[in-house]
């Protein structure tokens, strides 16, 4: 049996055919997939913008309170955060603020879509204070260095911490 034969009896098979289209979609959605995650990398690293404060920094806290007064007033998903003040006198003052929860928030500010992430890592800790490690990641469309900016103008003029 030569080779022309045999390539011919395996074309007339209908099991090697469908096997053999089979290898071709999966082959096919294989190169697609990989594609779309080549082409997802490659527009983040050149359409978007990132800034990442780590719960060390000093502007974290207000940064989360702006999050709430300016950018996410419209978010259901919400921590409190209580504050006791004692004054000379021994009268105890106690304030509620209300920050953004773990997760995902989008909103809309400065003429761009802004997605702010918050995650809290369970395994490591903040030495500082006990508290688990914490991140504020805010991703904008384009280059946006100077809307992070004034973000962060903004939030030490309006919530004081300059």
């Amino acid at each position: 049996m030569g080779l022309q034969e045999l390539i011919s009896s395996l074309s007339e098979n209908p099991y090697f055919s469908a096997g053999f289209g089979l290898f071709g979609v999966g082959a096919g959605a294989a190169v697609l997939r990989k594609g779309y995650m080549m082409g997802m990398i490659l527009f983040r690293r050149h359409y978007m913008t990132t800034l990442e404060v780590p719960c060390r920094d000093k502007s974290y806290q207000w940064l989360l309170q702006w999050i709430t007064l300016k950018g996410a007033r419209k978010t259901q998903h919400l921590s409190v955060e209580t504050k006791f003040q004692q004054i000379e006198t021994g009268k105890i003052t106690t304030r509620h603020d209300f920050i953004p929860s773990v997760g995902e928030h989008f909103f809309w500010y400065g003429g761009a879509w802004l997605k702010v992430e918050r995650t809290r890592e369970q395994h490591t800790l903040d030495l500082q204070h006990g508290t688990p490690w914490e991140n504020v990641t805010f991703t904008s469309f384009g280059n946006q260095k100077q809307l992070f900016r004034d973000i962060i103008c903004e939030g030490i003029k309006e919530l004081g911490s300059g």
